[in-house]
């Protein structure tokens, strides 16, 4: 719940936390009799930690933080474990933005780093060679997963532009049905009208029989384009527009539901995909917790940028009653179908005495271009 990459999946932060927490023990272990190596030990998780909370510090921070600790701990008591701690940061740095720059300096520090204590007047240890060769190797895997994450992103792309060409075709199915629909009943009712007028003054019980079909025509007609456009506003107006957040918010402090609505980012400047999956995400969501709240508790709404993924979050006082979703169309099971389908993420649980509902969805897709009519 970033700079120029896609959002992690779950799964994957809690990989990267495997060889962190594994190699902090054993650097702990063997530092024991040195409290400050320890103390720097401890120092370099804070980023990490950060990343599981999912705070992530900027990326310069970041690798201070879980880089320069370390180094300084070998020094103080020589080589050790704690050197995994550096061959995930490098991994993970170089994962996120593969440049050539990035490489370079992340391949000298792989290098430089396991041969540190020697400078500092340890004797040559030959561990600082396979640490500098896994540092390495880590660097590679960085690189493939950056790649990997670029070409998800060139994916999910594909698939909204495919959306939108999708609707599109859809649109134009149901504008021609439209056409042929009221071009045949406005037909059928011009004649009925005509016949009906040339022989109202001769043969009034035909002209009334007249007048009766054309209005049976024109009833059929109408819940036809009824139908229609019913589907054109579900499937189309309101993926192209969707309402606005502020208005959305209005319309429940109206009906007496206090909601703080809390806006960081420029919603127009979103692809129209993350804009409309968003606005049906909080519809929903305000609509569950309007619901199941707590009496004249307030309802909190927060949308902001989190690199390129926008968070929406929507959280209420935790009810006594299980919240379950709406049945409506737009019930959460359902939208998670969707929200994925964009590329995003969705959760909704309890969190304390809080109960929040949270959607994740990323920005890198282009805005897809406006089709003439």
């Amino acid at each position: 719940m970033s700079e120029a990459r896609p959002e992690r999946p779950r799964q994957l932060e809690r990989l990267w936390a495997v060889p962190v927490v594994l190699g902090a023990a054993a650097a702990v272990i063997t530092s024991w009799g040195a409290p400050l190596a320890v103390a720097l030990i401890m120092v370099a998780l804070l980023p990490w930690a950060a990343e599981q909370a999912r705070r992530p510090l900027p990326e310069w921070l970041f690798a201070v933080l879980a880089i320069a600790p370390v180094v300084a701990a070998t020094v103080v008591v020589d080589l050790n474990a704690a050197m995994f701690l550096v061959t995930s940061a490098l991994s993970q740095l170089v994962g996120r933005r593969s440049s050539r720059r990035r490489i370079a300096a992340t391949a000298v520090v792989g290098v430089v780093a396991p041969f540190v204590p020697v400078l500092a007047g340890w004797s040559f240890n030959v561990g600082g060679v396979y640490f500098a060769i896994g540092n390495l190797l880590a660097i590679v895997v960085g690189v493939l997963l950056a790649h990997t994450r670029s070409l998800a992103a060139d994916l999910r792309a594909a698939d909204a532009r495919l959306a939108v060409a999708r609707a599109q075709e859809e649109r134009t199915r149901l504008a021609r049905d439209v056409h042929d629909l009221v071009a045949h009943s406005l037909t059928v009712v011009v004649l009925q009208i005509g016949g009906a007028r040339r022989i109202l003054r001769t043969d009034g019980d035909a002209a009334e029989a007249a007048l009766s079909q054309a209005e049976l025509v024109c009833r059929e007609s109408l819940d036809g384009v009824r139908e229609v456009v019913g589907l054109l506003r579900t499937d189309g107006d309101d993926a192209l527009q969707p309402q606005s957040l502020d208005h959305l918010v209005e319309t429940y402090r109206v009906a007496g539901v206090p909601i703080d609505l809390d806006l960081r980012t420029d919603l127009d400047t979103l692809p129209i995909i993350a804009r409309s999956t968003l606005a049906r995400v909080v519809q929903e969501a305000l609509a569950n917790a309007a619901r199941y709240r707590s009496p004249g508790s307030a309802i909190d709404v927060v949308v902001q940028r989190d690199r390129d993924v926008v968070v929406g979050r929507v959280t209420n006082d935790r009810p006594r009653t299980p919240q379950a979703p709406s049945t409506g169309g737009y019930g959460l099971p359902g939208l998670r179908e969707q929200v994925e389908g964009a590329g995003g993420g969705i959760e909704s649980g309890p969190v304390g005495d809080r109960w929040v509902v949270e959607c994740r969805l990323p920005i890198d897709a282009p805005r897809p271009a406006a089709v003439s009519s």
